[in-house]
């Protein structure tokens, strides 16, 4: 049996554990505690159980920019996430998000929706821009156009006290399945006097995004709002 399989199997047994039922509750404990000697398991791997994960393309670059990878941060953050950037020679870029339940999930679903709404109002921010700036300007004052609008969508997120025991399994369950990670930090676009224009601009365009975060892990009720539309 896979060690995966073992452990959600161990985890359901605590969960009738909790029964009030004691007859019940004690013939899953020892269940559980059996499975667990068996197999050299620890609470701790246990605790690993409800945490899930999901992937989504991030684009056709081995280093995709600065804005694509602070929003699947700031998602992350919203849905009490890890994200995670996966890339290999030949391979398309993603992203993978860790969670509990079904929290990486509308992650993705969301990053997909925000991803598709920003890169659609830098394109056309950068349009603008055509016959006015060369090229690398051009697309540098796009760039500041999207940081404006994450900065925008970032103070607008609810913000809710962490789960530590939730990001404690996370990061077993990272160790356990993934080993070493390392940061890959970007840095953003610098900004210059006269990128006025690219600020608003971005302020403007992200003004109507709403990112609620759910109190409890699983709730996929609506969770983004826009005015304009997904």
């Amino acid at each position: 049996m896979e060690t995966g399989k073992i452990i959600d199997k161990i985890y359901k047994c605590l969960r009738l554990a909790e029964s009030c039922n004691p007859n019940e509750a004690a013939a899953a404990l020892r269940q559980a505690q059996g499975l667990m000697r068996k197999y050299g398991i620890s609470e701790e791997l246990v605790s690993t159980a409800p945490v899930a994960e999901s992937s989504v393309a991030a684009g056709e670059r081995y280093n995709p920019p600065f804005w694509l990878m602070a929003l699947s941060e700031l998602v992350a953050c919203a849905f009490q996430c890890r994200v995670y950037l996966l890339r290999a020679f030949g391979r398309q870029t993603r992203l993978k998000f860790i969670g509990l339940g079904a929290a990486p999930e509308i992650a993705s679903y969301t990053f997909m929706v925000l991803q598709r709404r920003l890169a659609d109002a830098r394109a056309a921010f950068r349009r603008r821009l055509d016959g006015e700036e060369d090229e690398a300007e051009a697309e540098r004052q796009a760039d500041v156009f999207a940081q404006a609008w994450l900065y925008r969508v970032a103070a607008q997120i609810s913000h809710f006290a962490e789960d530590g025991e939730a990001q404690q399994a996370i990061d077993k369950y990272i160790e356990v399945h993934y080993g070493q990670v390392r940061d890959a930090p970007r840095d953003p676009t610098e900004t210059v006097s006269g990128d006025i224009l690219a600020i608003n601009c971005g302020l403007r365009a992200g003004e109507d995004v709403r990112l609620f975060r759910p109190m409890r892990h699983g709730e996929a009720e609506a969770l983004l709002e826009s005015e304009g539309g997904a």
